[in-house]
């Protein structure tokens, strides 16, 4: 009873914010509110059989996953990464808004929750960030969204399985061809995979937004190297694609 009242009192005095719009909601109340659940756009039929973009018309592929091969079998997000998507994962990773982690590992769960289960996920890996990013932000915003669906999906979370050699410029600022240069060498395999007795045969590696597909891939890419053949991919935001 004493508990039930102090979440009560927690709630009145920090109540949850939207992670959208950030504002404060109801007391009792969590996620993503009424309003910018109307607004946002989720990722829906049709999309890119490969990485997921939305498509504007029925097709297999986007024209990107036609012209690249990529380490990765399949992936999926869950937000298009439009304006109140772009203020959102830019206060998550810059604006010490840490507690969105767990509403975007939220909505990621009940959408993909059963593909998840589908494709025999034993473990997800979240993309790392290079220890001089990890000291100025204080943490991984993708590690924080994998350790809360590691939860709602009762699956392994490891953050030592590919580490962050290269301290690499902002993805956003480069060309796709930049990005792919800025990327090599940047990863290599972590810890985890020395001291595991068994590498799991099917991952899963979490990050907040895919674009071009080139972080994903070079993280990908190292896996595949260290004998993980099943890789997918969750990520909160995706870019249109055509």
């Amino acid at each position: 009873m004493r508990r039930c009242f102090r979440d009560r009192l927690l709630d009145y005095f920090y109540p949850a914010r939207c992670p959208v719009c950030d504002k404060a909601l109801v007391v009792g109340r969590d996620g993503i509110c009424e309003t910018c659940t109307a607004h946002i756009e989720y990722i829906r039929e049709p999309k890119c059989c490969r990485c997921g973009k939305p498509l504007t018309e029925e097709d297999e592929f986007c024209n990107d996953c036609k012209r690249r091969k990529y380490s990765f079998r399949q992936g999926n997000a869950l937000l298009l990464y439009d304006g109140m998507m772009q203020e959102s994962v830019a206060r998550f990773k810059y604006g010490g808004r840490r507690e969105y982690g767990r509403v975007y590992a939220q909505e990621l769960y009940r959408h993909y929750g059963r593909w998840v289960r589908q494709i025999g996920a034993g473990m997800l890996i979240p993309v790392p960030v290079h220890r001089s990013r990890l000291q100025t932000r204080g943490y991984n915003q993708a590690e924080i969204i994998a350790k809360h669906l590691a939860d709602y999906c009762g699956i392994e979370m490891r953050n030592d399985m590919l580490i962050r050699i290269k301290a690499t410029q902002p993805q956003k600022e480069l060309s796709a061809a930049e990005r792919l240069k800025n990327l090599e060498g940047a990863f290599r395999p972590g810890r985890g995979t020395e001291v595991l007795n068994r590498l799991p045969e099917c991952v899963i590696i979490i990050d907040d937004i895919y674009t071009t597909g080139s972080t994903l891939e070079a993280c990908s890419k190292v896996l595949r190297e260290i004998g993980i053949d099943q890789i997918y991919f969750l990520c909160v935001c995706i870019g249109k694609g055509s």
